[in-house]
């Protein structure tokens, strides 16, 4: 088994109140994975105020000025084998992150996380500072990485499970009578619900899951804007999606994507992914094989 990557030395100088570091953790483990880099990898992360922000910013990069991500890289990750790699030291600084925020009306937590996975990638050699070329191609990445983080800045299942309530009401089940309700949320925080849809020729059904995923696409949105989709079903157990909505999903949102399911009284629930859903799903790429 492969063993895990972790972060040393963290400190938080700024006394978060959120615990921060298991978002960290994930973040770290994930852009390896994008970056394809094998073995083990420590670095050493820092939260510090816009005033030391400052005075190192003004020190080594001779900028008068708070900055929001400082990198120093220990040594070219690349080419040096060891069982544990030094990667260097990233210093963020969570004010001007949260000022940030505000600006690209995104989550605090995810301005965080575009940060660290900024200053990663500068210490794996990539910039931005040269041609527009390298940077287009360490912007490109780093959205890639941020839009395929396992991790869900977006929901408040309070208001999910409300949410799916309303679309389970208005459930066309008129063979079945079994009602589904599924909710599809998106970066600019909407909620968008569908219901199944049954027909008396029974093929032509379309379950609630489709349903709120076509009217999103209809409504103009597309994969990169999805960051959920939850489902809710009359069943005492927690009745998952079927095999064609899975396939359906696996397409039109990110396999990272969570999928959040809940029983008839919302008591049972399964949180899940898209990917672990529909594991070796058929793609696209597959058609040109």
């Amino acid at each position: 088994m492969e063993e895990s990557q972790h972060i040393i030395d963290y400190l938080d100088k700024t006394k978060q109140k959120k615990k921060l570091l298991p978002t960290f953790q994930v973040v770290f483990n994930h852009t390896l994975e994008v970056l394809k880099k094998k073995g083990r990898y420590e670095v050493s992360l820092s939260l510090l105020g816009p005033d030391e922000m400052h005075q190192l910013n003004l020190k080594y990069r001779k900028v008068d000025a708070p900055t929001d991500v400082l990198t120093f890289a220990y040594r070219e990750a690349d080419f040096i084998k060891e069982p544990i790699t030094d990667l260097g030291c990233i210093m963020i600084c969570p004010d001007i992150a949260k000022k940030q925020a505000k600006e690209y009306k995104h989550p605090y937590e995810r301005e965080l996380a575009f940060l660290f996975i900024h200053g990663l990638l500068h210490i794996f050699g990539y910039d931005h500072h040269g041609n527009d070329a390298d940077a287009k191609k360490m912007f490109a990445l780093q959205n890639e990485i941020l839009d395929t983080l396992p991790i869900d800045f977006y929901t408040d299942i309070n208001r999910l499970k409300k949410e799916l309530l309303l679309a389970q009401a208005g459930s066309m089940a008129t063979y079945s009578h079994f009602k589904v309700g599924a909710v599809v949320v998106t970066k600019d925080g909407k909620y968008h619900r569908g219901f199944n849809i049954e027909n008396s020729s029974y093929p032509a059904t379309v379950c609630a899951e489709r349903c709120a995923l076509f009217s999103t696409y209809a409504a103009g949105y597309h994969l990169e804007d999805i960051v959920s989709l939850g489902c809710i079903t009359s069943s005492r157990n927690v009745g998952t999606c079927c095999g064609v909505c899975r396939q359906v999903m696996s397409e039109l949102m990110n396999l990272t994507c969570p999928v959040y399911i809940f029983n008839r009284d919302e008591k049972k629930k399964l949180f899940t992914t898209v990917g672990e859903l529909l594991p070796a799903s058929f793609s696209k790429k597959d058609l040109n094989a």
